[in-house]
């Protein structure tokens, strides 16, 4: 999407949209173990701030990532003062990052599709690197009968693509999803997609 077309989605999404399903069930896993390990997070294209906000509530400290700055503003105009000793944030497309910082749990709910299979790839790299043992990776997939699946600028993924990606984790929450509905903007589109919870082995 366009920088105005990105605008508009975060406003359209900013009041009504709920924390997303896999990041609510990497909270709890990591809340069930009780095992203390450090709460860093980052959330990779977090848009209005939704899980972000949620990640800050259960105590986290967070890196919110996003390309587009107006999201940014949007974040840190939203949450609460009371969280700004955990929150740090950064304007920036991922293909243009050389390093994540290391992390417990990296949230990235509808936002890697959304690079080329080359640039998904080499992210994907950073990923794993900043995970520690231990940690969770919570996201979005699309698939391969996503109605977006002509476009060369996104990557789709079948299952076992997918899973492929996922061999140094134990996947603890899969989940495939296929069904007509408007998108954010009110346009009606098919979507195929995979939802994942996965802890990194070793």
């Amino acid at each position: 999407m366009s920088i105005r077309n990105w605008t508009e989605y975060y406003k359209k999404t900013e009041k009504k949209s709920v924390p997303r399903k896999t990041l609510l069930k990497a909270i709890e896993l990591f809340d069930m173990e009780q095992t203390g390990v450090p709460k860093l997070a980052i959330d990779l294209g977090c848009g209005s701030g939704v899980d972000t906000e949620a990640l800050l509530r259960f105590g986290w400290s967070v890196l919110a990532v996003d390309a587009q700055e107006s999201a940014i503003d949007s974040l840190l105009t939203t949450i609460p003062r009371s969280y700004s000793g955990q929150l740090r944030s950064r304007v920036a497309s991922f293909e243009t990052l050389p390093h994540l910082p290391p992390a417990y749990l990296i949230n990235a709910s509808y936002s890697l599709p959304f690079l080329t299979p080359n640039n998904f790839y080499q992210f994907w790299h950073l990923i794993l690197d900043s995970l520690h043992p231990g940690g969770r990776f919570a996201g979005t997939f699309f698939g391969l009968r996503d109605g977006w699946s002509t476009r060369s600028d996104m990557t789709f993924l079948s299952a076992e693509a997918l899973k492929d990606l996922f061999l140094a984790f134990e996947i603890e929450f899969f989940e495939e999803e296929e069904l007509a509905h408007p998108d954010a903007m009110g346009y009606e589109k098919y979507w195929h997609k995979y939802f994942i919870v996965a802890k990194k082995t070793g």
